[in-house]
């Protein structure tokens, strides 16, 4: 991995370390990790915590589909992934913009705010493909 990509994979990760320490602990002994984060940590996320979040998630999920095609040393190249993503093979391929204004109204409702961020995604990738909204 080059230099640069390495500067800016360093960047992204400090930035979710810090998105995800605002949110502080799911209960008084128990560090919040990736896979915890719910509707009650989103919502006490600022708003550049939350867009930084989600462009870490993105990015990994699509950096992960594309090792699955072709594992390389350097991982896929940025328009290997932009091949994917117009090809529809990507799980997540829409724009952090458009999850986090999908999250927000989820998460509006309480009885959903228990879901796991990851499952909210899913669901909301699932209902955009099928051109549904999420209802309460």
């Amino acid at each position: 991995m080059s230099p640069s990509r390495r500067g800016k994979a360093l960047a992204l990760a400090l930035g979710l370390t810090a998105a995800l320490g605002v949110a502080g602990p799911v209960a008084p002994q128990a560090p919040l990790g990736l896979f915890a984060v719910d509707g009650y940590a989103w919502r006490a996320l600022a708003e550049p915590e939350k867009l930084a979040l989600l462009q870490g998630f993105l990015a990994g999920a699509g950096f992960e589909a594309g090792m699955a095609l072709s594992p390389t040393e350097d991982g896929p190249s940025p328009e290997a992934l932009e091949a994917m993503r117009r090809q529809g093979r990507l799980r997540f391929p829409y724009a952090p913009n458009v999850y986090k204004a999908r999250l927000e109204d989820f998460y509006y409702y309480q009885d959903r705010r228990s879901m796991p961020l990851y499952r909210a995604l899913l669901l909301i990738t699932d209902q955009i493909r099928k051109g549904a909204t999420p209802g309460p």
